[in-house]
């Protein structure tokens, strides 16, 4: 939904609310008269949104064709000029298109011309009628029987003409072509006809693709292929700095960078480095580039070296030091340092050896937390766990005997490594239901305790069994 002054309106619907009446600019509130009560979901229209996600299905169809452009807010153009063939023929192109998208969640209609005008009107006034993936091909030559059908809206031109045209029973293409020229100028402006000639190939209508931003690159060429390992170094590190200073000027830092050894009569060697976190800091890139780079079999020598950033991120600019002082102020430097720690480790022993807990969305103690990478840690969400929680988590609990005041009272004594323990202080309990659809159907009752030595544990007793469980330890 959007914001039409203090109304609430409709900006977009699934197809089972438009099958049930509802379209765009009714009021949210007439929308949800016509639905089902309970099955409404409505979120805010961002445009931003739209037109960044447009942006980036134009840079992934440019796997068909280098020229696109986006349209609007809901299309593509595509110059496939001499690209067809490569994915065999017109109809190929149009199956892999539609295919493509289908699998990206995106529905569409594609229409091929030999103008722009024509394919934008026949992808979206025309039935489709030459496939059923919903799209169509002009052949050349046919635009203006293509065109004769569709109404004049067709023409992509202001509401304003074709509610002229309305006035004088003009509504389809066809009626309008019958017309002589010399006389549509002096009452519909020039316009009309520019839009009626882009459609039939009479006037060019010129496209202006989108250029992604190439990557930041550095690249460095010897005189001669060099086995010298120090000048080789020397050369990466002069290379690395001037990737950051690339970064720095766009205001990003790399993910994932791409160091490219030219060898002499050898294939290419390239050395991969992924950080956690965004950087453009030179000597954290070398650090992780160094263990590698001596591990590399130069072979006869080296001839080039390539630095490309294939990932980058941005970076968002923060204050790390009070204004008069040296002092850290909101943790940012001691997380660029530990994350900086995280790259050095798993460059030295391998990804999968250096992971993080993040939480879940999970009353369960057990199910609350993962083990991921440490990219994924830090891009997690801020999930909080519904109560305190012991530093060290037994898995699996380890099975204990306990005795309570009361059946449901506190614990007055309990068992931990084959001693009896008093208890000096228990909080609870802190009940946790099962999940029943996960087949954990088990209702628990958990205490915080302090035995008289000063053990903090977290003991649970399943309110079924009335067995009592050490799920967790406090450091």
């Amino acid at each position: 939904m959007r914001a039409e002054g203090q109304r609430r309106v409709v900006a977009a619907c699934c197809d089972r609310a438009a099958d049930a009446g509802v379209v765009p600019g009714l009021p949210v509130a007439q929308a949800r008269s016509v639905l089902p009560a309970g099955s409404v979901r409505v979120v805010e229209h961002t445009p931003e949104r739209d037109v960044a996600r447009l942006r980036a299905l134009a840079v992934w169809a440019r796997r068909f064709s280098p020229l696109v452009q986006t349209d609007g807010v809901d299309g593509l153009w595509l110059d496939i000029t001499g690209c067809a063939h490569l994915f065999g023929g017109e109809r190929g192109m149009c199956e892999m298109v539609v295919d493509g998208l289908q699998k990206l969640g995106v529905r569409s209609r594609v229409a091929i011309a030999d103008t722009h005008g024509c394919a934008w009107a026949i992808a979206r006034y025309a039935t489709p009628r030459s496939s059923e993936d919903g799209s169509s091909i002009v052949l050349p030559g046919e635009q203006r029987g293509a065109m004769a059908p569709l109404p004049i809206a067709a023409l992509n031109i202001d509401d304003a003409t074709v509610s002229a045209l309305a006035d004088l029973a003009i509504d389809r293409v066809g009626q309008l072509l019958e017309i002589p020229r010399r006389v549509l100028p002096s009452r519909f402006g020039n316009a009309l006809l520019l839009a009626l000639d882009c459609a039939l190939g009479h006037a060019m209508e010129p496209l202006t693709p989108i250029r992604p931003v190439a990557p930041c690159r550095s690249e460095s060429v010897f005189d001669g292929y060099t086995t010298n390992v120090e000048a080789i170094e020397l050369a990466v590190r002069e290379l690395l700095d001037d990737v950051c200073d690339q970064l720095a000027g766009r205001g990003r830092g790399a993910r994932r960078l791409v160091l490219e050894l030219g060898r002499y009569e050898l294939d290419a060697l390239a050395i991969h480095v992924t950080t956690s976190v965004p950087t453009r800091d030179a000597k954290h890139l070398w650090a992780l580039v160094r263990p590698k780079l001596e591990r590399a079999h130069l072979g006869f020598g080296v001839e080039r070296v390539t630095a490309t950033v294939s990932r980058d991120a941005l970076i968002v600019p923060s204050q790390i030091v009070r204004w008069g002082g040296g002092d850290d102020a909101d943790g940012s430097a001691g997380e660029a340092e530990a994350a900086e720690l995280v790259d050095v480790l798993a460059g030295r022993l391998g990804k999968g050896a250096v992971r993080g807990a993040v939480l879940k969305e999970s009353h369960l103690p057990e199910r609350a937390f993962e083990w991921v990478s440490p990219a994924a840690q830090r891009s997690g969400a801020d999930i909080r766990p519904p109560g305190e929680r012991p530093t060290t988590l037994l898995d699996p609990p380890m099975p204990t005997t306990a005795i309570a005041l009361t059946p449901d009272g506190p614990v007055h004594r309990i068992r931990w490594q084959n001693e009896d323990r008093m208890v000096v202080a228990c909080v609870g309990p802190e009940r946790i239901g099962g999940e029943w659809w996960r087949g954990h159907g088990t209702t628990r009752d958990y205490f915080r305790v302090r035995c008289e030595d000063g053990v903090c544990l977290w003991v649970a007793r399943a309110r079924e069994s009335g067995r009592w469980y050490v799920h967790g330890v406090w450091a």
